[in-house]
């Protein structure tokens, strides 16, 4: 196993995160989404690296073969982990792509630690600028009893609520664009982190306020958004972003769920290596 030391926990036991470093060229950095991990983008990795990019992908701490902490699912700490992956990695000009909550961490990222050696950014069914509904956040797609909800389900019975959560990931409409087999490969993801990760990540995710730091994407961004997209509402979320991120571009998936890299890997694909090429 690839691991990177990124602190201790309590003082006392190691922080590891697990990662995956291929190909060579640009960088390209790829942050899972809640409550995911690396394996999410088993559709991209080869056809980046077929195209000439280094592509790095890791565990964020409490998923897949990372430690398990009780501690640091903020951005904050977050972020600073992504910093170790940057500094540690030698990484330069590299383009960060980060899906749902990973969006949230690219962008405290950039306003904890700036711009240096990052050339581009790519948010992908970003969970923001803001996503709890509030007095002053009308249009924020998960309301209070939605977000108490969840997080109610995940300490009852977690294994029925990703299962639900997984199924949303990948409907629109009235259907599910993957098969059975293929879901259940992303609830193996789930289930694997660690039941502490995903309620402190779940409230990171929900009740995290980056309106006022999503200017700080002052780099090419691209965004990518499924149209029936459920999780992070289009409107509500990759619009909204979208019109705060001084000229950035919006690429919606047609026909497609929040989930688009893996019901639409082609056109998903396809978006993400033109703008590598051209737009950032």
């Amino acid at each position: 196993m690839a691991c990177l030391p990124v602190g201790v926990d309590h003082g006392r036991t190691p922080v590891e995160l697990y990662y995956e470093d291929y190909g060579h060229g640009r960088p390209v950095v790829l942050l899972h989404d809640w409550p995911l991990s690396r394996h999410m983008w088993a559709a991209q990795l080869p056809a980046l690296v077929e195209s000439g990019y280094r592509v790095i992908t890791y565990d964020r701490r409490g998923f897949g073969d990372s430690s398990r902490p009780w501690n640091g699912h903020d951005y904050d700490t977050l972020a600073d982990d992504l910093r170790v992956v940057m500094e540690r990695l030698e990484l330069s000009e590299a383009t960060l792509v980060g899906a749902g909550m990973g969006a949230g961490e690219v962008v405290r990222y950039l306003t904890r630690h700036g711009t240096a050696g990052i050339r581009a950014v790519v948010l992908v069914g970003a969970a923001l600028p803001y996503l709890y509904r509030s007095y002053d956040n009308p249009e924020g797609p998960w309301t209070s009893g939605q977000a108490d909800h969840l997080k109610s389900h995940l300490s009852t019975d977690r294994f029925a609520m990703l299962n639900t959560y997984v199924n949303r990931m990948f409907q629109a409409g009235e259907e599910l664009l993957l098969s059975d087999p293929h879901r259940d490969h992303y609830r193996v993801q789930g289930t694997d982190a660690s039941p502490q990760a995903l309620s402190s990540g779940l409230d990171t995710l929900a009740r995290s306020d980056l309106r006022s730091e999503i200017s700080a994407a002052a780099l090419p961004t691209l965004l990518i958004h499924g149209e029936h997209d459920v999780i992070t509402p289009l409107a509500s979320t990759g619009e909204k972003a979208h019109r705060l991120i001084a000229g950035s571009t919006l690429e919606v998936v047609q026909g497609a769920p929040h989930g688009c890299q893996a019901t639409h890997p082609l056109r998903f694909n396809r978006t993400l290596l033109r703008f590598l090429a051209n737009g950032s």
